[in-house]
């Protein structure tokens, strides 16, 4: 548990101020940049960006290919670019003559192509998450993220250029830079003798060598693992697809729901994204050491696995029902300071209300699947492949559906059902592999009195909203945030007193 929470403490430190840094450049860019280049950038060529890295990274970083042959594992890995190259080829035709908004090519190749160049990076990030170098990871990816922000940034202020191709510019610059740093940080890494990479005596020991060949075991883990994310990537941005794909929003419509998944997302992306990454690797690497595939023996190495993973998700239950009880009733005034008069006019407070309940649902999908996908062998990430197939399919027509009739809440609807459905899956695999040391869900659960603690803040902020929130004023907002803020100071105390959250983690044991 300590090195997982160790983990933990590097990503979330180092993501923080990153994602803190792009949260404050969004607000100014909300308000200087056309609403129709925000939905294109973020909501479609982003979707392309972000398909290209996350089927070449994902296989790569959660497939069991770390075996006692380390030049084998490193050759694999090296099928990063390549993968991402092939995906460009076929990717790329689809968003220039598919998408409902026509696009430049060179745009579309500018983001494909810096997707392309992060790929150059991604063998040292899978050997910072396999050989325990949290650090360098979370720098690395903290780095990238801001880049890319302050890069735009720096280019609206001192560019007339279009804004469309000061995005492209800024994604180009980012990814060399960040590919860059990778390369640098392990050769100076190879110089100083990092215990961590005892394994590699040299620079060069981390390139491939053709010679060694590859692992077939580790290339079909892969490879279903590709297959299993393609389907994984329709469920996780599915919204985004019906959007690029159909005409049932405008630009400025995306733009808005964009920017409210954004906001939304904050926690997520602060605090449940590091924490799926750093889990999963935690679970990964004590599962592959105990040499086991069931939770048959009372070890303690056994034992502290699963007290760690039910600690991980009661707390993480906790969380997200505290976001749940103040987003609901603080969305609108949390609308009006990042996006301004724009979100506000276009129903962005009820998008973000929802999307606070939907937070619940992704932290306890991202701790659940994290655990299963850690206890997984091929056959069964094979046979969760054909649940996700069917899942995309029933995804992709409720998001539709959904959109319209409730607009684009019904894509946050949509994603909720969706993910309810992953949880259950999840859970009865995890049941399965613990057997009876598996977590009962009253267990998960907080205190009785806290969840009436939790009532009473969500009654409290919903009254401070029709008295103070529904009507505008610097002087209303102000009480309507204090009153906020005083619920919120006496239930962090409840909680800290009665839950005390993370003890179990932050606790060192032998």
């Amino acid at each position: 548990m300590t090195k997982l929470f160790d983990a933990l403490r590097y990503n979330m430190s180092l993501q923080f101020g990153s994602r803190i840094l792009s949260f404050g450049i969004n607000m100014y860019l909300l308000r200087v940049v056309d609403s129709s280049v925000i939905g294109l950038v973020n909501v479609r060529l982003m979707l392309l960006y972000d398909t290209i890295l996350f089927l070449t990274r994902e296989p790569m970083r959660k497939a069991s290919i770390l075996n006692d042959n380390v030049q084998r594992f490193v050759n694999l890995i090296w099928l990063s670019p390549l993968i991402s190259i092939a995906l460009c080829g076929m990717i790329v035709p689809l968003w220039m003559y598919g998408s409902s908004t026509p696009l430049a090519l060179s745009v579309v190749l500018s983001f494909a192509g810096s997707a392309v160049i992060e790929a150059l990076a991604e063998p040292f990030c899978v050997i910072s998450l396999r050989f325990s170098l949290d650090a360098h990871f979370a720098i690395s990816q903290g780095l990238l993220i801001s880049l890319k922000r302050v890069f735009i940034l720096v280019l609206i202020l001192a560019s007339p250029i279009h804004h469309l191709t000061l995005f492209s510019v800024a994604q180009i610059v980012a990814a060399v830079a960040f590919t860059i740093f990778n390369y640098v940080a392990f050769y100076r890494y190879t110089v100083a003798g990092r215990s961590e990479l005892a394994s590699f005596p040299s620079y060069r020991d981390f390139f491939p060598r053709l010679s060694a060949g590859f692992d077939a075991g580790s290339i079909k883990a892969v490879a279903t693992l590709l297959a299993h994310s393609m389907l994984k990537q329709l469920l996780t941005d599915g919204s985004a697809f019906v959007m690029t794909f159909t005409r049932l929003l405008t630009l400025p419509q995306q733009a808005v729901y964009d920017s409210i998944e954004r906001l939304g997302s904050l926690i997520s992306r602060l605090l449940l994204a590091p924490l799926e990454e750093s889990s999963f690797a935690y679970f990964s690497n004590a599962i592959n050491n105990a040499k086991t595939s069931a939770f048959k023996q009372n070890t303690d190495s056994h034992d502290v696995l699963v007290r760690t993973f039910t600690a991980l998700l009661r707390d993480i239950i906790l969380c997200g029902l505290v976001v749940s009880v103040f987003g609901v009733p603080y969305s609108g005034v949390a609308v009006s300071i990042y996006g301004g008069q724009m979100l506000v006019a276009n129903g962005g407070a009820a998008l973000l209300a929802t999307y606070a309940v939907y937070i619940l649902v992704i932290a306890i999908n991202g701790v659940t699947e994290a655990f299963a996908f850690a206890t997984m062998n091929v056959e069964q990430i094979f046979s969760h492949g054909g649940f996700l197939l069917l899942s995309s399919a029933v995804h992709l027509s409720l998001s539709y559906a959904l959109c319209l009739q409730f607009g684009a809440i019904g894509f946050i609807l949509a994603n909720m059902a969706n993910m309810s459905v992953r949880i259950v899956y999840s859970w009865r695999h995890i049941g399965g592999y613990l057997g009876p040391k598996c977590p009962s869900v009253l267990s998960l659960l907080p205190a009785f009195q806290t969840m009436v603690f939790l009532a009473f803040a969500l009654m409290g902020g919903l009254f401070s909203l029709l008295l103070f929130g529904s009507a505008p004023g610097l002087s209303l907002t102000l009480s309507h945030l204090a009153l906020g803020g005083v619920l919120f100071v006496m239930l962090a105390f409840h909680i800290w007193q009665v839950e005390r959250p993370f003890a179990t983690l932050m606790k060192k044991t032998q």
